[in-house]
């Protein structure tokens, strides 16, 4: 095989950084961050430096500690995202993020949602279970496309469409959804898009204003690779003034913290930050952070630019070997995901053995999954490859 190009594709030092960085290289090439993106060295040390405070009693007493650090991270992720830091709330997860709307929207009778028939469950699970007040989920065939277009939503939509809820890139086959035509398409009608950006974030740039989004999650243990616990959510103004609160906490309200903690006042926030039921988890929020830090000084479009070229690399050298890729070639519906089959090949027992030489890949809907990062190089690849049945 040819050099590899994506040395002149990116603005980074790709071998400076795996060295410096990213201690799963050491052992493991790493092809599986739609599952768990390993954290980098920042992150690791970050949350050290905040466990052995925490052990000290070196930290900030109560607002000291959380209030003002968790506005520097929220404006940092407000920046990463292209929003207000008002619109930022952290929750736990996708789903509980998504609860949110499922949860606190005043639902009638005969109103509708439209997701995806090959979508993660945490976007299903919270419309399917508002069946038993009349909501009904409609889904998008999928029919062996492993994609859909703009069309097959408009085909669902009702005047009693209020929702459309999509991953920004399927968990499965990688398809990047069409979001910014499905927005104008949702708001033509009186509807709302909501975002799963949990497979994208930190490998494609999220940009809320260019997708045009009501709702956007992320959790960031995947490709954000900072870890469980942290979802970032972007809640647009229109959005959170008609939504409930459905879990309210001590934050939600107002005045933080008040005058008297026993002065009971029911009064929102009209931030994002009305949906944190308390203070969230700290030692996530800071390697979240540190995350955010890294991935800024790289470049966003820097590193969609090295995912993409690196997986252009991948499914070029994958078909080269006679290797199927179900994954959309059309560039703009590529992300940093690829699915491939091949026939003949029992595809739990391929996995088993590429994590027997550690190589770390998943199968989804009975395909071998793929997910790279920016970090990965030609070494990986070479020894995915080698890996595999000729």
């Amino acid at each position: 095989m040819e050099a590899s190009p994506l040395s002149k594709a990116v603005g980074f030092d790709v071998a400076s950084l795996r060295k410096e960085q990213f201690r799963v290289t050491e052992k493991w090439t790493w092809f599986n961050h739609a599952t768990f993106g390993p954290p980098p060295r920042t992150y690791v040390e970050t949350i050290e430096d905040f466990a052995h405070k925490m052990a000290g009693a070196e930290l900030p007493e109560g607002a000291g500690l959380w209030g003002d650090a968790l506005d520097r991270v929220r404006a940092k992720a407000a920046q990463f995202f292209n929003c207000n830091v008002d619109d930022v709330a952290f929750l736990k997860s996708t789903a509980e993020g998504i609860g949110v709307v499922a949860l606190g929207l005043d639902w009638r009778s005969g109103d509708q949602v439209i997701a995806y028939d090959q979508a993660f469950p945490a976007d299903v699970y919270p419309w399917m279970n508002l069946a038993s007040r009349g909501v009904e989920l409609r889904l998008i065939a999928d029919r062996g496309r492993q994609r859909f277009d703009v069309e097959d939503v408009e085909a669902l939509m009702t005047p009693r469409t209020r929702v459309v809820c999509l991953e920004m890139v399927n968990f499965g086959n990688g398809f990047r959804a069409p979001l910014a035509e499905v927005a104008r398409l949702c708001h033509e009608r009186g509807a709302w898009l909501v975002v799963d950006a949990t497979q994208a974030a930190g490998a494609m740039r999220v940009d809320v204003q260019e997708f045009g989004c009501d709702v956007l999650v992320a959790h960031g243990y995947k490709f954000m690779m900072s870890g469980w616990g942290t979802a970032i959510c972007y809640f647009a103004p229109h959005v959170r003034s008609r939504l409930g609160v459905p879990e309210p906490g001590w934050k939600s309200v107002q005045k933080i913290p008040p005058p008297s903690l026993v002065d009971y006042k029911l009064d929102w926030a009209a931030e994002a930050r009305r949906f944190e039921p308390g203070i969230p988890d700290m030692m996530s929020i800071f390697g979240t952070e540190a995350v955010i830090d890294l991935m800024t000084s790289l470049g966003t479009r820097q590193i969609e630019d090295r995912v993409m070229e690196y997986g252009a690399e991948v499914t070029e050298a994958l078909e080269d070997m006679k290797w199927s890729v179900v994954s959309s070639h059309r560039n703009a519906e590529r992300s940093g995901i690829i699915s491939v089959q091949r026939e003949g090949v029992d595809m739990d027992q391929l996995n088993h053995r590429l994590q027997e030489r550690y190589v770390a890949c998943a199968v989804r809907e009975g395909r071998m999954r793929i997910s790279m990062h920016f970090y990965n190089d030609r070494s990986d690849l070479e020894r995915l490859l080698d890996c595999l049945p000729d």
